[in-house]
C-alpha cells in the first residue's frame, strides 16, 4: 500500500472499513464527491476542535457550513503526498497536534520523507478501495501517526487517549457517508 512508502513504524495507528456494495470504480468516485462531513456529529467536533482558535481570534471570518470533501480537507491543512487512481490515496498533515491553536505546520510533501523533526508528530491518513470479486468493494482508511521525540510522543499519547474515540468516529462516519452515497446510485 501506498501509505507504507510514508510511514511504516507509527507510534499510534487506526484502522476502519466499510463493505459497500458497489464496483471499485464507483467507490472511488464517491470518495472524492461524498459530502465526508454531513453528519451534525461530525460537524459538531471538528466545531469543538476549532473552538480555542475562535477563542483566540473572535474577528476571524467564521467558517460557513459547507461540504467536506477530500478536496476541501486538502484546503484546510492536509496534504496530497500520493494516490494511485481507483486504489488509494494517502494525505499527510505534520505540527504539535496536542496543542489546543497552531497545531498545523503549512503542508509540504518533502517534510514526509525520513526522520520526524524533534518537537513535532508527523501523520498519514489514507483511503483504499479494495476489489473483493463479489460486486463488493471494501473501503478502508488508515491513520498513523509518528512523534519525533519520547517527549512528544507521551505528549501525543496523552492527547490520542482522548481524541481517538472521536476520531475514530469522525472516520467511521465518514466510510458511511460513501457507502451511502453509493447506495443511492
Amino acid at each position: 500500500m501506498l501509505i507504507d512508502d510514508f510511514m511504516r513504524q507509527p507510534d499510534f495507528s487506526e484502522v476502519h472499513q466499510v463493505v459497500i456494495e458497489a464496483r471499485p470504480e464507483a467507490v472511488y468516485q464517491a470518495l472524492w464527491t461524498t459530502d465526508l462531513g454531513s453528519s451534525p456529529i461530525i460537524k459538531g467536533l471538528l466545531g469543538l476542535r476549532s473552538l480555542p482558535q475562535r477563542l483566540i481570534h473572535p474577528a476571524a471570518k467564521k467558517i460557513k457550513a459547507r461540504r467536506i470533501t477530500l478536496a476541501t480537507i486538502m484546503a484546510n491543512g492536509f496534504g496530497l503526498l500520493a494516490e494511485e487512481s481507483g486504489r488509494e490515496i494517502v494525505l499527510g498533515i505534520a505540527g504539535p497536534f496536542w496543542r489546543p491553536t497552531g497545531n498545523v505546520l503549512p503542508f509540504a510533501a518533502e517534510n514526509f520523507r525520513g526522520a520526524v523533526p524533534a518537537g513535532i508528530a508527523r501523520a498519514v491518513w489514507n483511503f483504499a478501495v479494495q476489489d473483493t470479486g463479489s460486486g463488493r468493494t471494501i473501503l478502508v482508511t488508515e491513520t498513523r501517526i509518528a512523534c519525533g521525540d519520547r517527549a512528544r510522543r507521551r505528549r501525543f499519547g496523552a492527547y490520542w487517549l482522548f481524541v481517538r474515540p472521536f476520531s475514530g468516529l469522525i472516520r467511521r462516519l465518514m466510510l458511511n457517508a460513501v457507502k451511502r452515497a453509493c447506495d443511492q446510485q
